[in-house]
């Protein structure tokens, strides 16, 4: 059986990508809504996700860092990837979504599916 990995992300970056290691790595953060139902009213509600994504892939990288601004509707699909170190004798835990395909929408793209 093959295994699969993927995280997909759509939604609108929060602030200019910004990079890492020369500009090998890019990071940042994309805004996702989702509806609720508030438990007390049963009105529908829209709550904010923030996900930090990450791009190793130096061209993929490069290329966010001079294209992704603040407030751009993207689609990214991407993997988790979990690691760990450790600080002061303490297992610090941390999960990455690590961005292999990014690409910026038009805002037709973004709205065609509400």
């Amino acid at each position: 059986m093959r295994s699969t990995n993927l995280f997909i992300v759509r939604g609108y970056v929060g602030a200019d990508a910004k990079g890492f290691d020369g500009g090998k790595v890019t990071k940042f953060s994309v805004a996702t809504n989702r509806g609720r139902n508030d438990r007390q009213t049963g009105e529908k509600k829209e709550a904010t996700d923030w996900v930090t994504l990450t791009i190793l892939n130096e061209k993929i990288a490069r290329w966010a860092l001079e294209n992704i601004k603040k407030g751009d509707p993207i689609y990214a699909e991407c993997r988790v990837a979990e690691r760990s170190y450790q600080k002061d004798g303490q297992t610090v835990y941390i999960t990455d979504i690590i961005a292999n395909v990014v690409d910026r929408l038009s805002p037709s793209q973004q709205a065609g599916d509400q």
